[in-house]
């Protein structure tokens, strides 16, 4: 009884065809509102320069620490003139009104965009690995190298776009006259681990995929 009911779960579909097709769909129409969400984000962040450009910041005390992007305590930092402090989930924001240009606008937010546009570019990648699937042909040709760039895409990105909000502080702040002759403003460059895990992991099953492809090739001449 207990061998059956084994064999019962290792044959049961995970996902049928229908439910594999509508995912597909819902994958490429999250895609295209994704990438065309982020890049209208940060294009509207370009639109407020240089009105207003909002840049993550961290704050370095007197005994050089840099206190960030947790929250801070920032009694005694000299603010310059147009701009300001803001508290924001994980950190503080210093928001500049006037002086910046559209481009530091623009990657103020260039997170977002580079975010959405990774997210639908693999969109458009695996849509068709999960109409192979649904048609009962996982190990279809070039299912594998689409796998493949999807993780290069998860790695690359994961970690590039959280140092364009950074890189739009840096402009911001290095414009200022230094208060008092020192500027207590820091930009921290850091990098997760966490796309290049994910980025692995995909890598692993672009792997699988791409042997799957060889065995199904080699077993095509014999049945």
């Amino acid at each position: 009884m207990k061998s059956m009911r084994r064999m019962a779960l290792r044959d049961s579909e995970y996902v049928g065809p229908r439910t594999s097709r509508a995912i597909a769909g819902l994958l490429l129409v999250a895609g295209l509102v994704a990438a065309v969400g982020g890049v209208g984000y940060a294009i509207n962040g370009a639109t407020q320069a240089p009105e207003s450009v909002t840049v993550p910041i961290s704050i370095e005390t007197a005994d050089g620490v840099v206190r960030g992007p947790v929250p801070v305590n920032a009694d005694g930092v000299v603010v310059p003139d147009g701009a300001r402090l803001q508290a924001a989930e994980g950190g503080l924001q210093l928001v500049a009104e006037g002086g910046a240009s559209r481009w530091t606008g623009f990657l103020a937010r260039g997170d977002a965009a580079l975010i959405g546009l990774a997210f639908g570019a693999c969109a458009l990648l695996l849509v068709p690995v999960v109409n192979a699937v649904a048609a009962g042909d996982p190990f279809r040709p070039g299912n594998a190298a689409r796998i493949g760039w999807t993780g290069a895409i998860v790695g690359v990105v994961g970690m590039v776009a959280p140092a364009l909000p950074n890189l739009a502080a840096l402009a911001v702040y290095s414009g200022f006259d230094a208060a008092e002759g020192a500027n207590p403003f820091a930009v921290v460059f850091g990098f997760g681990l966490a796309p290049i895990g994910i980025a692995a992991l995909i890598f692993v099953l672009a792997e699988a995929f791409r042997r799957g492809t060889q065995i199904s090739a080699d077993t095509a001449g014999l049945v």
